[in-house]
C-alpha cells in the first residue's frame, strides 16, 4: 500500500523537480541537491533547493482551514561571479509564474518515489536575491554562492 507524502513535503520536491528539470533542460555539468551538506560533497557549479519553513495563516476568520505559504531557499555555488550571475537571472525567470504540484507517495519496502499532478505551486514573492559575502577563510565552494529565498503558495 502506498505511503503517501503530507504537503510541505510535496511542496519541496515539486519545486525541486520542477527546478531540476529546467535547469537540465537549460545548463550542462551543473548538478541539483536537497540538502545543504550535499552542496559540498559535489563539484561546482552546484544549486541546492530546499524548503526552510512554512507559514500557517487561516483562510478566514473562524475557519479551521490553513492557508500556508512555503519559504523555499535556493543556493547557488558557481564557478565563477558570471556563472552566479546567469544562474541566478536563469532560475528569476523559471519562478516568476507556476509550476505543477504532484502528490507524492512509495510503496513500502520500495525506495521509487511517485508523484501525481494535483494544482500548482505559485510564486509570491521573492524575499532575498544577493551575493552571499563571506570575509573569513572562503571555502572553494564558497567563493561564488548566492542565495535567493522567496515564498509559495499550493494552489
Amino acid at each position: 500500500m502506498p505511503s503517501y507524502f503530507r504537503r510541505t513535503r510535496c511542496v519541496e520536491l515539486s519545486t525541486i523537480e520542477y527546478l531540476e528539470r529546467m535547469i537540465e533542460n537549460s545548463w550542462s555539468g551543473v548538478t541539483v541537491v536537497k540538502s545543504f551538506q550535499q552542496s559540498y560533497d559535489e563539484a561546482v557549479p552546484v544549486v541546492c533547493i530546499r524548503l526552510d519553513e512554512t507559514f500557517n495563516g487561516k483562510l478566514e476568520i473562524g475557519s479551521t482551514t490553513y492557508s500556508n505559504t512555503y519559504t523555499i531557499i535556493v543556493d547557488i555555488f558557481a564557478k565563477s561571479d558570471a556563472q552566479r550571475l546567469d544562474l541566478s537571472d536563469f532560475i528569476m525567470e523559471q519562478i516568476k509564474g507556476t509550476w505543477t504540484y504532484c502528490n507524492y507517495a512509495h510503496n513500502s519496502g520500495r525506495t521509487d518515489i511517485v508523484g501525481t499532478p494535483d494544482g500548482k505551486v505559485s510564486l509570491a514573492t521573492v524575499t532575498y536575491n544577493r551575493k552571499v559575502e563571506i570575509f573569513d577563510a572562503v571555502a572553494s565552494q564558497d567563493k561564488f554562492r548566492h542565495l535567493i529565498m522567496f515564498l509559495v503558495r499550493k494552489f
